[in-house]
């Protein structure tokens, strides 16, 4: 029953998708890939995709990592408090966050009001892809928090041990021994991130910036349907960067 259920509701719409993509007047074609390669805004948007999961992959590894590490190696007041807000983006939609830093962080948001009384001028901050990757870093962080908090709580400290009692402290301690150690973990929570990023429609719908896969796949297949392949494609090409990246 379970697997008949994943069939029918999983496997063949994927499946369909995939049909649609490769299918021309009910004969194989690739023409459709091939036109998707050829066209400059199809090619920004998965450039754009690509550079956005990336910089979420990097700004998230630099918020989630040194709070997994302070939170699991460190016993001080408030770090339940911590952990508690290290995950709360997940629980927030995307589109509210958005809204949220929208408020803070855009054009009218408080900081750039206060920057214009100060200092004349203003950030844009929120603007085009910035204010994208922005959203997405601080959204989904909490994949390598979690992920590299589990890793971490899983290194055997006499391992630690023997590479202090071997001369390496501080930073050189992390980078040798711990780090190698927790890396398994900090990999799983860093691809879920890019994939997530990938694959996300809500904060560029809501930051009206459309330039990138997931938005165009929207806008195609809502506003023209069936008869414009290209969002099918896109949906395909989305489909095999997260299988790339699971794998």
């Amino acid at each position: 029953l379970l697997m008949g259920l994943l069939a029918v509701f999983i496997v063949y719409p994927i499946l369909q998708v995939i049909y649609v993509a490769f299918t021309q007047d009910g004969a194989l074609t690739a023409d459709h890939f091939l036109n998707f390669f050829e066209r400059d805004l199809f090619q920004e948007a998965l450039l754009n995709s690509l550079f956005a999961g990336l910089m979420a992959v990097i700004v998230g590894s630099a918020i989630g990592l040194p709070l997994a590490f302070i939170s699991v190696k460190y016993d001080f007041p408030g770090r339940s408090l911590i952990q508690t807000l290290g995950v709360l983006p997940l629980v927030i939609p995307p589109f509210v966050g958005a809204i949220a830093l929208q408020l803070v962080l855009g054009r009218s948001g408080v900081l750039n009001l206060m920057m214009l009384r100060w200092f004349g001028t203003t950030i844009p901050f929120m603007e085009g892809l910035a204010g994208v990757v922005i959203v997405q870093s601080l959204h989904y962080f909490p994949f390598i928090l979690l992920n590299a908090s589990a890793s971490l709580s899983n290194v055997d400290p006499s391992l630690e041990e023997m590479g202090q009692n071997l001369g390496a402290h501080g930073f050189r301690l992390f980078r040798k021994i711990t780090f190698p150690l927790m890396m398994p973990g900090y990999i799983a929570g860093a691809l879920l991130v890019f994939i997530k990023t990938v694959d996300d429609l809500g904060t560029p719908l809501m930051l009206n910036y459309t330039s990138m896969l997931a938005p165009q796949a929207y806008l195609r297949i809502t506003n023209i349907g069936y008869e414009d392949k290209a969002g099918y494609v896109i949906a395909v090409i989305m489909v095999l960067l997260s299988l790339v990246a699971l794998w």
